[in-house]
């Protein structure tokens, strides 16, 4: 998508003075994934705090030893995730408010069934989000499964993730800046002018550009598709150019 604003075109007599056009490019690229990020979320309940982090502990630790029997370690937070995968993690949260939902639904619905029934001692949860990083897509699914028989509650699926994006960065923006010239060009050829001499590149972002916009309704809706095996790079860059004749 490309947006193009001209700050300053004079018709009468283009050729003759410089022209500045200010154009918006994206560029989009598309990379094979390091490792793949499955996320979740572990409670543990007890009668008091201790026992409660003692107990999360322990379950910790054993998902922690399954998840390294199939060959998916602990994220170290090297590869960051993407929007879409922010989103799926988030909806992997949990509360220590369910330590005492089930308790509490027995007894409304004794109440409205005219059954009076004593308040249960109340628990206290700990709880934790967990992430691992699985070295392919069957490895993750396995990885999903096992998190969800250890009631780890995990994101509905796993994450492609780089290691290092910033080479897939500085590709994305090539291509931006290769858009935004071949688009510069075009504005000097239909005004009669020589050439477009770059002046300036801004890589701030506005929220209500239509670009901007675009890529999020992308990135949503890759959210809620199939778990890829490539990692998509998006960037927009605002790209200045001075237009003069000879």
């Amino acid at each position: 998508m490309m947006m193009i604003s001209v700050l300053s075109v004079l018709l009468a007599g283009a050729s003759a003075n410089p022209v500045t056009v200010e154009i918006v490019a994206s560029g989009h690229i598309e990379t094979p994934a390091d490792r793949f990020r499955v996320t979740g979320s572990v409670l543990a309940c007890a009668a008091n705090q201790a026992q409660a982090d003692a107990l999360l502990a322990q379950k910790i630790a054993a998902i922690t030893r399954t998840m390294a029997g199939m060959g998916a370690v602990k994220s170290n937070g090297e590869a960051k995730l993407s929007f879409a995968g922010m989103m799926g993690a988030m909806s992997a949260s949990r509360s220590s408010v369910e330590c005492n939902a089930s308790a509490l639904g027995d007894m409304l619905a004794g109440s409205a069934a005219g059954q009076s029934k004593e308040k249960p001692p109340g628990q206290v949860g700990a709880n934790s989000s967990l992430s691992f990083d699985a070295p392919d897509l069957a490895t993750a699914a396995r990885a999903i499964v096992a998190l969800t028989a250890a009631d780890a509650k995990p994101a509905d699926k796993a994450v492609p993730v780089l290691v290092d994006e910033m080479v897939a960065k500085r590709g994305a923006k090539q291509q931006a800046l290769a858009k935004a010239r071949v688009e510069a060009d075009a504005y000097a050829k239909s005004l009669g002018l020589e050439s477009a001499t770059l002046t300036k590149i801004s890589e701030r972002q506005d929220w209500g550009s239509l670009d901007f916009v675009g890529q999020m309704m992308r990135t949503i809706g890759l959210a809620g598709g199939s778990t890829s095996d490539k990692v998509f790079t998006d960037v927009t860059l605002t790209v200045e150019f001075r237009l003069e004749g000879r």
